[in-house]
């Protein structure tokens, strides 16, 4: 864990030092999440979550940049079975550190983005029927993801950047190595982001 927030530190700097522009601002969103346990027959539990926070986008050239969010975010799964309802919610804190390939326009400026998440659980609940509980504290997990998109900067006015975005976000490390089930996790995410250039 340690060495995953080093990496990301050492990036910006970098990116801080080689950088030709810094927008900075918030950005907020919806995100339909899907998970399988991987047990047989068990099927994906899905759901509509939200999230938002901080955003700061670093132009290092033309047309290359990166972006560091720091975000809340909550997913949610529900899922039947046998006519029982089941339900889970998951509170997160996720730091996407996404490399940027974009077309520099007067108007309307696409990107590409593609690059590493840090996914940390927390606090969770779940509820089964009419039973309901707390996930311990000792059970919540961290994950590294991988989050890939398409989005647009709109020059709307001088010095503020409006960019609406879509992004995939699949799981690397949802998988649970002390079982033989093959878990898996993704979200896609819609979102709009809020900045203001500064350098």
């Amino acid at each position: 864990m340690k060495g995953i927030f080093a990496v990301i530190i050492l990036l910006v700097c970098s990116s801080l030092v080689f950088g030709q522009g810094l927008s900075i601002g918030l950005g907020g969103g919806l995100n339909y999440d899907m998970a399988n346990s991987g047990v047989e027959g068990a099927e994906t539990s899905s759901g509509l979550g939200f999230g938002g926070g901080l955003v700061f986008d670093m132009s290092i050239l033309p047309m290359l940049g990166v972006e560091m969010d720091i975000q809340y975010a909550q997913y949610k799964y529900s899922s039947s079975a046998g006519g029982v309802d089941a339900t889970s919610t998951s509170n997160n804190l996720v730091i996407p550190f996404l490399f940027k390939c974009k077309m520099a326009m007067p108007a309307f400026s696409p990107n590409f983005v593609l690059g590493p998440s840090l996914i940390k659980q927390l606090s969770a609940s779940w509820e089964v029927g009419s039973l309901s509980g707390d996930v311990a504290d000792s059970l919540l997990e961290t994950d590294i993801g991988i989050q890939a998109g398409l989005g647009a900067n709109l020059g709307v006015l001088p010095g503020f950047g409006i960019a609406p975005y879509f992004r995939f976000q699949y799981n690397l490390t949802a998988n649970n190595p002390d079982t033989d089930n093959s878990e898996s996790a993704y979200d896609f995410l819609f979102g709009v982001n809020f900045t203001r250039s500064f350098l």
